[in-house]
């Protein structure tokens, strides 16, 4: 093997993806990249398109999270449930769903509870929570957050709308004020010492630090979109505005289809992987989310070539899996 092979080889191992071709004499690298990345578009468009119309939804919807706002048909009541679900929705569905049951089962109706809720009355409702980096207060502190932004703007939407400068822009200031909004409360009845927990802090992380922000914009793509699986109650907001939730399934399906060559699961990665599916659909880009997201979580992508489990995988012809010499034995 020569080195030249042998570092194409290490570059794809690590998630890189091979060497990109150089430009033609007399053509700029702007414009060859530019025609990769059209003739990229293409190669993708049908697998993809293909598997978002062709995905089972209705076997999965129950293995995500998104079930548990889609059991309250009020939509003042599914709001509140599905930021609360996002919000506590890092690591396994199946880790948190215990707990958040236990939350959600002390609320006749999530919306009445919280919009009436009385932390000094009611503190000791939620003693029983306990998720990794939260605890029972992050969980009073989120409903007295919540109630204040109900008081002052009706819903979550308008608290949304009222913090979003471009309707036509970029979501990032939007996403921005919104968690800030939360992280701005009046916690005191909660932090007496004015300090925010660790746990609370981290049920909003604000786009200014860099990082993914899956479950915001997992909570803001069950919220906008119209189309399966999710419900769309936010009409104000278009879908074509949304970036991808990165978690570590779309993250290594994206780098294994040509989505993204970043190592670092960050802002940027979401708006890059983002910017790709858009040349795909540029009013729906966020779409193939939940299809990419479960392939993966199911078992039926091993983040390796495997002749078994790939054999029926529409997105095998763009893999960079299938694009190696390697296989793993049957």
């Amino acid at each position: 093997m020569t080195v030249e092979r042998r570092a194409s080889r290490i570059r794809q191992d690590k998630g890189a993806g091979p060497r990109q071709p150089r430009p033609p004499r007399g053509q700029s690298v702007r414009a060859h990249r530019r025609g990769v990345s059209a003739a990229l578009t293409e190669r993708l468009r049908g697998p993809l398109e293909e598997l978002y119309r062709e995905f089972d939804y209705g076997a999965r919807v129950e293995r995500d999270a998104i079930r548990f706002p889609l059991h309250y048909p009020d939509p003042r009541d599914r709001e509140i449930v599905a930021l609360l679900t996002a919000c506590l929705a890092y690591g396994r569905v199946d880790l948190f769903s215990a707990q958040l049951h236990g939350v959600l089962g002390v609320m006749a109706s999530p919306y009445a509870f919280v919009r009436e809720f009385d932390p000094e009355r009611q503190r000791d409702v939620f003693r029983d929570f306990i998720y990794r980096f939260n605890r029972p207060r992050d969980i009073v502190a989120f409903c007295v957050a919540t109630r204040d932004i109900l008081l002052r703007h009706g819903t979550l939407e308008q608290c949304f709308l009222a913090g979003d400068p471009d309707p036509a822009g970029p979501i990032t200031a939007a996403l921005e004020r919104f968690a800030r909004t939360f992280l701005d409360a009046d916690l005191l009845p909660v932090f007496p010492h004015g300090r925010l927990s660790r746990g609370y802090r981290h049920l909003f992380p604000l786009p200014s630090a860099g990082g993914p922000c899956k479950r915001l914009h997992l909570f803001l793509r069950w919220m906008v979109r119209r189309e399966k699986p999710d419900f769309g109650l936010w009409t104000a907001v278009a879908p074509a505005r949304l970036l991808m939730p990165i978690d570590t399934h779309v993250e290594n399906m994206s780098r294994a289809i040509g989505l993204t060559r970043r190592r670092s699961r960050n802002w940027r990665m979401a708006e890059e992987i983002t910017a790709r599916l858009a040349e795909i659909d540029p009013t729906d880009p966020v779409k193939f989310d939940f299809a990419l997201c479960h392939k993966r979580m199911s078992g039926d992508c091993l983040d390796r070539r495997d002749a078994v489990v790939c054999a029926p995988c529409g997105l095998r012809g763009v893999c960079r899996h299938w694009a190696r010499g390697r296989t793993t034995p049957a």
